[in-house]
C-alpha cells in the first residue's frame, strides 16, 4: 500500500511540474512591431567562429576589455541591422577570418543595403519567437541572415558569408522612427 501511495505522489509531482508553453497573446506588441517591417537591431555582443588564428589574436591581447575570443563586447561600437519596408541595411563589425582575398575597397564589416532575396518571416507559437531569414549580396560577398526575435525584443542574428567565417550577434530590436533617413 505504501508503494502505491508513494508512486501516486511521485507521479503527481512529475505531472504538476510540466513545463508551461511559451505562448504570447495575439495582442502582444512584438506582433505589430515585426509586421510593420520597420525596426532596427543593435548588437551588444559578437560571437565569431573560434579558429587557431583567432586564438592567436586573443593571446596577443588585441580583443576589447571584458571580452573573450568567442564573445566580444560591442559597447561603444555603433552598429545596426535595419528592416524598413521591403529593404534591409546593415553595418555590423566583423571578427573572423576571410577565406578568399578581398581586394581593394572590400567591406571590413558586415555591410549591405538593398532589397533582400528570399525574405521569410515566421512565428513559432511553441517557442514564442519570430524567425526572419533572407539573403542579400553586395559587391564583395553574399550574406545569409537568420534572426531570432523574442517577445522581450532580445534578438540573435546569425550571419553566414560566402568568403568569410560565420558570426553571431546578440542584442535587441527597437522600432524605427518614422522620419528616419534610410
Amino acid at each position: 500500500m505504501k508503494t502505491i501511495v508513494a508512486s501516486f505522489i511521485v507521479l503527481s509531482i512529475l505531472f504538476s511540474c510540466s513545463s508551461a508553453k511559451n505562448s504570447i497573446s495575439d495582442t502582444h506588441p512584438i506582433h505589430s512591431l515585426i509586421s510593420s517591417r520597420s525596426f532596427e537591431f543593435t548588437a551588444d555582443w559578437a560571437s565569431p567562429m573560434v579558429t587557431q588564428s583567432m586564438n592567436s589574436i586573443a593571446n596577443s591581447g588585441l580583443i576589447p576589455p571584458g571580452s573573450t575570443i568567442s564573445r566580444i563586447n560591442l559597447a561603444g561600437n555603433p552598429n545596426y541591422l535595419k528592416v524598413f519596408g521591403d529593404s534591409v541595411s546593415a553595418n555590423l563589425p566583423y571578427y573572423g577570418e576571410r577565406q578568399f582575398g578581398g581586394g581593394y575597397g572590400s567591406a571590413t564589416g558586415i555591410e549591405f543595403n538593398g532589397i533582400p532575396e528570399d525574405y521569410e518571416q515566421t512565428f513559432d507559437t511553441d517557442k514564442g519567437k519570430y524567425t526572419i531569414s533572407f539573403n542579400i549580396s553586395d559587391k564583395s560577398d553574399r550574406y545569409y541572415v537568420m534572426m531570432a526575435i523574442f517577445p522581450s525584443k532580445s534578438t540573435t542574428v546569425a550571419v553566414s558569408l560566402n568568403n568569410r567565417n560565420s558570426i553571431r550577434y546578440e542584442g535587441a530590436i527597437e522600432a524605427l522612427e518614422s522620419n528616419i533617413n534610410q
